[in-house]
């Protein structure tokens, strides 16, 4: 069995680079931002890319083994608006949860802001129950992989 991947808030392919030297193959990418869609193109130019999360589902995606993603994390961030799943940045996890209900990859990943514990990841993780994943989830700082800085980041696994 083939393994495959797809990517929801592609950024400039983190998720895509590890996935692929793990032996998956990269299907798509969903990205907005005109630069970062410029990256994925290099780097990725076997993947279908596709620009706006809203008009993407089942009609357009292949059905891949794992589904990857940030969603948005500006009203999430202690630094941001503080809005959490109800601000319009962060509020896309709607969107990564409707893929996610209409693909139904055998695999979730997803990772987020630490200020999730506080600001909705009991939604999260709701909603992946909901759907019928088990979920997994820690919260992992960038200095424990060797960075010179702690960054953390809540990552879960359903």
């Amino acid at each position: 069995m083939e393994l495959t991947h797809g990517s929801l808030f592609s950024g400039i392919g983190g998720f895509e680079i590890g996935f692929e030297r793990a032996g998956f193959r990269t299907l798509w990418q969903v990205e907005i931002d005109d630069y970062a869609t410029k990256v994925l193109e290099k780097n990725f130019p076997h993947a279908q890319r596709f620009r706006d999360i809203k008009t993407v589902g089942r009609h357009n995606l292949a059905v891949p083994t794992v589904v990857t993603g940030g969603f948005p994390c500006q009203d999430i961030s202690h630094a941001g608006k503080r809005a959490g799943l109800a601000g319009s940045r962060s509020g896309l996890w709607v969107e990564f949860r409707r893929i996610i209900d209409e693909l139904r990859p055998r695999y979730v990943v997803v990772e987020n802001v630490s200020a999730l514990y506080q600001r909705g990841i009991d939604r999260v993780l709701g909603d992946l129950a909901e759907s019928g994943y088990d979920a997994e989830w820690d919260c992992l700082p960038a200095a424990a992989f060797g960075a010179p800085h702690l960054r953390e980041r809540i990552w879960i696994v359903a």
